[in-house]
């Protein structure tokens, strides 16, 4: 909202105070009734994407500790998901049409192993919003299974899981969910980026 130096000299910035849950920890305390929301949060996120998207912003760490859900008696249900934590964030080139130039530096991997698509684990590819799509597709996996695609493991395994391995299709996990809603999940999770939703579209 708000930045400027004190008259003592020191540099501040003033930013929206959010009182809520984390999704890691809703997930954590309340797993069924992240289950319950899952798509309504699916869909704040997207539009909150799609809005920085727009813009040509990347987030590229996508994850639950990044998600948070506050009380909002404007919002669905109550509750306004907000994404936190662009700190790793891209812009794209200004005369590109959308985010579609952004390049990490050939070897360097930013972001969370378990959240990132199989362009970013590789580390040399042209970046876009694809992988934000790609990320989604994870927590909207975790929201509805109660499990990442690809479980816990060490960093390495996940970045080989991610790059070659097809997760496991999320109805064998929970029966009940609907054949559209795992065409979601699973088109979100796409190992080819072309084949992925574009949330700017």
């Amino acid at each position: 909202f708000e930045f400027d130096r004190t008259p003592e000299g020191a540099a501040y910035i003033i930013m929206e105070y959010l009182a809520g849950d984390s999704l890691r920890l809703r997930l954590q305390k309340q797993p069924s009734q992240v289950q319950q929301k899952a798509l309504l949060y699916s869909r704040q996120m997207a539009a909150a994407l799609a809005a920085t998207h727009r813009k040509q912003v990347i987030h590229r760490d996508l994850k639950p500790d990044n998600i948070m859900l506050v009380e909002d008696a404007e919002a669905p249900e109550g509750e306004r998901v907000k994404i936190l934590d662009f700190g790793i964030a891209k812009l794209a080139n200004s005369d590109t049409e959308r985010a579609t130039s952004v390049k990490t530096r050939t070897g360097q991997l930013l972001g969370t192993p378990t959240y990132m698509s199989p362009e970013q684990c590789r580390g040399t590819e042209v970046l876009d919003d694809k992988v934000d799509v790609y990320a989604m597709g994870v927590l909207l996996y975790e929201m509805l299974a109660g499990r990442t695609p690809f479980g816990k493991g060490q960093p390495g395994a996940m970045l080989l899981h991610q790059v070659n391995t097809r997760p496991r299709p999320v109805a064998e996990l929970r029966v009940e969910i609907p054949p559209a809603v795992e065409a979601v999940v699973m088109k979100a999770l796409a190992k080819d980026r072309n084949f992925r939703f574009g949330t700017a579209t």
